[in-house]
């Protein structure tokens, strides 16, 4: 019998970093984008705080939390972009 298991939040870690990216780019949404992408990134830093204390989780959980870091990297850049130019109405001149 195995003692790994997945790693807790990875699945909402890939999912959160996944919708950041098309989120950022509707008008009303950018600031909800930065919000599920910085939970993204928190989840992801609390699940290898909790891999390197605690360890036994399988690999394919710890890359799909990987997965969704880097998307959320991507999301929060997008979404913060585009927040600064919806703010400045640059994108409405």
């Amino acid at each position: 019998m195995s003692t790994e298991r997945d790693l807790p939040l990875s699945t909402v870690t890939l999912v959160f970093g996944v919708l950041s990216i098309p989120l950022a780019f509707l008008a009303q949404l950018c600031v909800p984008a930065l919000i599920m992408a910085l939970l993204a990134l928190a989840f992801h830093a609390w699940g290898r705080k909790r891999s390197a204390r605690k360890g036994g989780y399988t690999a394919v959980s710890l890359t799909r939390s990987q997965k969704g870091y880097r998307l959320a990297l991507v999301g929060a850049c997008l979404s913060t972009l585009m927040w600064i130019l919806w703010a400045s109405n640059v994108l409405l001149s």
